[in-house]
């Protein structure tokens, strides 16, 4: 994808985007268990910022979201109960519980350290 993004910017295009990513130097059990927390592609050998060099981008800005990150899920979460009633009307109690279980996890790998947010914006070189 990123590849595609480079072919269809001019020179100087910019691209920009939040991503959840593992932090550098975990073991293999902590990378196994930050997979089990967070999304399957947190696992990824290289680092984002890695993966836009690689495509031939120039990293302009690393930011790293992780705080407002974890605001933001428990927020959610914190929605998500004071509507429980409405929303399993309206999703479903699979898809209820299935959202709240997928925060709660999230929340739980960045209070164990294992998941990170960062908002990268990259130019192409």
């Amino acid at each position: 994808m990123l590849r595609a993004c480079h072919d269809v910017l001019k020179p100087g295009g910019r691209i920009a985007g939040y991503t959840i990513h593992t932090p550098q130097g975990l073991s293999e059990s902590q990378g196994k268990r930050a997979s089990e927390l967070g999304p399957s592609e947190v696992l990824s050998e290289a680092s984002p910022v890695d993966l836009l060099r690689a495509a031939s981008f120039n990293v302009i800005v690393e930011q790293d979201v992780t705080e407002h990150f974890r605001a933001t899920c428990e927020a959610i979460l914190r929605a998500r109960s004071d509507l429980e009633s409405k929303l399993r009307n309206e999703e479903g109690d699979a898809l209820f519980e299935e959202e709240q279980e997928g925060r709660t996890l999230k929340l739980r790998g960045i209070t164990e350290g294992l998941l990170q947010r960062s908002l990268i914006v990259a130019i192409k070189t």
